[in-house]
């Protein structure tokens, strides 16, 4: 039974891994390292879908618009500056043709950003494969083998998204009829008492998910790239009327999208550079279930560093105000779920409450008609109570 489970759970983190090699690959599709294909040519993403002909007709669009926002505002200030008079008129028509001026240059600074902000991407991230260029999947299978490589086997030596459990772990001595296992022949590739089962679970999972809110935090990006691109016009209209105070904002807000994929980029290869230093350390004085449970906690920690360094990494570079990336869906999923086991336990202890007190009041009362029912004298000095009491309120009221 226990070799049975053993090769399940192998067979479930094999799935695990192919899962999070080709997570991996729209992670680096979407942070805009690796080329998609569109209509049978390989393009950037972002580089693509700002160079549509259809953003840019809807960007002249908004442009457009925002010469009459532009006149509107410049009409604004002037109104303003009568009133306060702490303006020159000059100024604020200099501002006028300086949005119009402003835009048009903008829009060669956001094209050429994009671009050198890819390439720089791209150059970073070849810049950690210089001494490393093993996978997030390879790694992750190294950590939980530790030393039971055996065989001559390595790590360096196998592809784990190509085998297969019999491959890996080998074969098994059988009894009853060849029926039921009984021992590990140790012909694979490891050795299947040394491999750690559950941290590769739950570290292969943790990794999951941390590339999963790392990969929505980048698809989200694409999206608001664009959508600053097309309202870029509109944010400098507004110069004549606050100095530039709305550019401003949409400057740091542009600028902290641009760098949320480096965040990224960083986070995760300085994840897979680290493991396999990680793997090779030991407590000593602890069990290897102690051990196990160091690594677990190691790779989690390491994992959840991939979408808080996207947090970071705007942090010192942009505005990330505006930026959940730093593991606060799993932060509302932990005090979501704490709040959800408090209220429920809070129910089912107000519920016990209520039918204990109902339960008591439901013995008292029957306690109390037994009393009343087995003593006449109390009657008795009930009803003459109650009578002296009418008779001194009806005297009182005369």
């Amino acid at each position: 039974m226990v070799i049975f489970l053993q090769e399940i759970t192998m067979q479930l983190f094999l799935w695990m891994l192919r899962l999070i090699d080709g997570t991996m690959e729209i992670f680096s599709a979407i942070a805009g390292i690796t080329d998609v294909t569109y209509q049978g040519q390989r393009v950037n993403i972002i580089e693509h879908l700002a160079a549509q002909t259809s953003v840019g007709t809807i960007f002249w669009c908004v442009f457009i618009l925002a010469v009459g926002l532009t006149a509107i505002f410049t009409i604004a200030a002037v109104i303003k500056n009568m009133i306060a008079n702490n303006r020159n008129l000059s100024s604020i028509v200099g501002k006028f043709f300086l949005a119009l001026l402003g835009t048009m240059a903008m829009l060669a600074v956001v094209v050429l950003g994009i671009l050198i902000s890819n390439s720089v991407l791209v150059l970073i991230s070849r810049i950690f494969q210089i001494e490393n260029s093993t996978k997030l999947s390879t790694a992750l299978f190294n950590a939980c083998v530790g030393d039971g490589w055996i065989n001559g086997y390595s790590i360096a030596e196998v592809d784990v998204s190509t085998l297969t459990v019999r491959e890996i772990m080998g074969d098994y001595s059988t009894a009853l009829l060849g029926i039921w296992p009984v021992d590990w022949q140790n012909t694979g590739m490891i050795n299947p008492d040394k491999f750690l089962y559950f941290p590769s679970l739950v570290a292969s999972v943790g990794v999951m998910l941390a590339l999963l809110i790392a990969i929505l935090n980048l698809a989200k990006r694409v999206y608001e790239i664009i959508f600053l691109y097309i309202v870029m016009p509109i944010s400098m209209s507004t110069l004549p009327l606050d100095d530039g105070a709305k550019f401003k904002v949409w400057r740091e807000t542009f600028v902290s999208k641009i760098v949320l994929a480096y965040g990224s980029v960083f986070s995760v290869n300085i994840f897979i550079l680290l493991l396999p230093i990680i793997t090779k350390m030991r407590i000593d004085g602890i069990t290897g279930f102690g051990n196990g449970m160091f690594l677990i906690f190691m790779i989690i920690g390491g994992a959840m560093m991939i979408p808080v360094g996207q947090e970071l990494f705007t942090r010192l570079f942009g505005n990330a105000n505006d930026m959940h990336a730093g593991g606060g869906f799993l932060r509302s999923a932990f005090y979501g779920g704490r709040i959800i086991s408090a209220l429920t336990f809070g129910t089912a202890t107000r519920i016990v409450r209520g039918i204990s007190h109902v339960s008591h009041r439901n013995k008292g009362k029957g306690n109390n008609n037994k009393t009343e029912s087995g003593s006449d004298g109390s009657e008795k000095y009930s009803e003459e109570k109650s009578g002296t009491t009418d008779k001194t309120e009806g005297g009182g009221t005369e």
